[in-house]
């Protein structure tokens, strides 16, 4: 018996995205939402709902941005709303005969600016139709010309920019993706950039070597080292941090210091292209075994460029070995200011810049005061708690909560066993948060809601005080501070916990690993980010497959990847099935301590 139509007709103009949909599987949907009378609309720029299988806002923009639409996150008088919510809703109602709750499934909110295309001029009357057809053919191909139009300009003005200073190709492309309305809300963003952008001027030749001897500046710590002497992975120039030991310990520890703060800036003014160099950069540096000569030592590191042998010199020449952009950073109060307010936990980078810019806050004090009923709970609670979670944890207390948990988990389901990840189990001494991840060797003591009876286990004993989350997705990860790869189906729980000795509140992530996908969990919530980052791109870029933390994938198929198993068998300890994993996907084996890149 096919399930009763539901009525849709109260529905926007909806256009059904085909991402991740087969031609048949897309005709399928498109007639049952035409049976459930739902407004379809044939062009996406006359649409205001789409519905798509897609899980997180930015694929929403790329999608929408792909078929012609200008998205941003904010309101202007020419622009229209526009939704995008996940196929599951509409899947799950029509299966179960009954509408769910569309707002519980929205994945992306935005406006648009209306549509430009030309639209073609139909005809109630039969004689019309031709010239309907002729003017939605020259309708078309004014489209087509005014694409390749945009896309030879977006190639002239990449070449252009290429030839730009740094300060200038950043500074366009934060024109691009920070959407702020007002100018002061621009205007604190460009200062903000404008301090952490270096002058790259000359930076090039000043890095290398005949400059060095020049100036005779730079006073080498030792003789020159020839390629021949570094690490085989320098030698081949592999970017790829998952392919080389990172120790926690670097002896070059106080100039990545630095540059992780010209990170955080650009975290901060949401750079990505700024974000990933440094990024690259800093595990590039922290992975190299000795201390660093001169500048044109750092040129021959893979993934270090000559902004970075120029930062580097000015290190080297500096009285205090400090940066300028360090110190310009140190006395900006909107650099000050979004680093206090992107570390509440619930509040991110983003939510950050809409505190200072949009709200005009500038103090924890001003929120209390302010803004404490426009929080989200998740965001009262970081505030309630700032100074707590700002404490480190020890290695003491972090094991000292992990065996509660443990022993809570055990009680429900006898054998069940848990492992730290996270960078407790990189060897930090001390941490924020703490990751642990439950499993079991058989894989029904994994199912049947255990980690809600495990909350409420927890909860009863006055351990946890509040549970942020409880389940098996986070949609709305870009304002949640937490294992920025960690977010996957497996199920899990963020709370809040009370630390049984120090009596302090602590952040505590449970995931919860069926045995099958213990070897890819505890890979992918052990290493630093860019190892993470690395070792997904290794599998999609050397093997074609792509790596979660639930296992490894054909992406054609779908299907797990034959032969590589990360199962937890009986008898063995789960990091028996991580090594499986990691050396299944070709990488050498490197221990959690060696997985340190930041």
């Amino acid at each position: 018996m096919s399930p009763t139509p539901l009525d849709l007709s109260h529905l926007p103009p909806t256009f059904l995205l085909p991402t991740r949909l087969t031609q048949p599987k897309a005709n399928e949907i498109s007639s049952q939402l035409r049976s459930c009378k739902c407004p379809l609309a044939g062009n996406p720029a006359d649409a205001g709902l789409f519905v798509g299988d897609i899980n997180t806002p930015k694929r929403c923009e790329f999608e929408l941005r792909g078929r012609g639409l200008s998205v941003s996150s904010k309101m202007s008088p020419d622009t229209k709303k526009v939704r995008v919510v996940k196929l599951k809703w509409f899947t799950e109602s029509y299966e179960n005969s009954r509408l769910l709750p569309i707002d519980e499934y929205i994945v992306f909110t935005g406006y648009v600016q209306p549509s430009k295309r030309p639209s073609p001029v139909s005809s109630p009357e039969r004689g019309e139709k031709q010239k309907g057809a002729l003017e939605k053919d020259a309708a078309e191909r004014q489209l087509r010309k005014e694409i390749l139009e945009r896309a030879r300009l977006d190639q002239a003005r990449y070449r252009e920019e290429k030839e730009h200073d740094t300060r200038d190709d950043i500074r366009k492309l934060q024109d691009m993706e920070l959407l702020y309305a007002t100018r002061r809300q621009r205007k604190g963003i460009d200062e903000l950039m404008a301090i952490s952008k270096p002058d790259s001027k000359n930076r090039a030749r000043e890095s290398t070597p005949e400059y060095e001897e020049r100036q005779g500046r730079v006073v080498s710590r030792g003789r020159p080292r020839l390629l021949k002497e570094m690490p085989d992975w320098v030698q081949q120039h592999n970017k790829y941090s998952c392919c080389r030991h990172t120790p926690l310990v670097s002896p070059n520890a106080e100039f990545i210091s630095l540059l992780d703060t010209i990170k955080l800036s650009r975290t901060l003014t949401s750079d990505g292209v700024g974000i990933r160099a440094y990024s690259t950069t800093i595990a590039t540096l922290q992975a190299y075994p000795y201390p660093l000569i001169s500048p044109s030592e750092v040129s021959l590191l893979p993934g270090c460029d000559g902004k970075s042998s120029a930062l580097f010199q000015e290190y080297m020449t500096s009285p205090d070995r400090s940066l300028a952009v360090i110190r310009e950073l140190e006395k900006s109060p909107s650099f000050n200011t979004l680093k206090l307010f992107s570390s509440i936990w619930g509040v991110g980078p983003a939510g950050a810049r809409e505190f200072f810019y949009d709200k005009g806050w500038k103090t924890l004090e001003d929120v209390v005061d302010h803004g404490w009923g426009q929080l989200t709970r998740a965001q009262q609670i970081g505030v309630k708690y700032f100074d707590e979670f700002q404490s480190p944890i020890s290695r003491n207390e972090a094991r000292e909560i992990a065996a509660v948990v443990g022993k809570a988990a055990g009680k429900l389901r006898a054998g069940m066993d848990y492992t730290i990840v996270g960078g407790y189990r990189r060897g930090k001494m001390e941490i924020h948060d703490v990751d642990i991840i439950l499993s079991h060797t058989t894989h029904s003591m994994t199912t049947g809601g255990v980690v809600k009876e495990l909350v409420l286990e927890l909860e009863a004993s006055g351990h946890i005080t509040h549970t942020l989350h409880l389940g098996r997705e986070l949609n709305n990860t870009a304002t949640i501070n937490a294992h920025r790869y960690g977010f996957d189906s497996l199920e899990k729980a963020l709370v809040v916990f009370l630390a049984p000795t120090s009596g302090l509140h602590r952040r505590v992530d449970i995931i919860l690993a069926p045995p099958v996908s213990v070897g890819s969990a505890l890979l992918g919530w052990t290493g630093g980010t860019t190892f993470e980052r690395d070792l997904r791109l290794w599998c999609d870029k050397e093997r074609g497959w792509k790596f979660t933390s639930e296992g490894v994938f054909e992406r054609i198929t779908g299907r797990r990847v034959a032969g590589l198993d990360g199962t937890w068998r009986v008898g063995e300890k789960m990091v028996e099935a991580e090594r499986r994993v990691m050396e299944g996907v070709g990488l050498k084996w490197l221990e959690p301590c060696e997985r340190c890149t930041g």
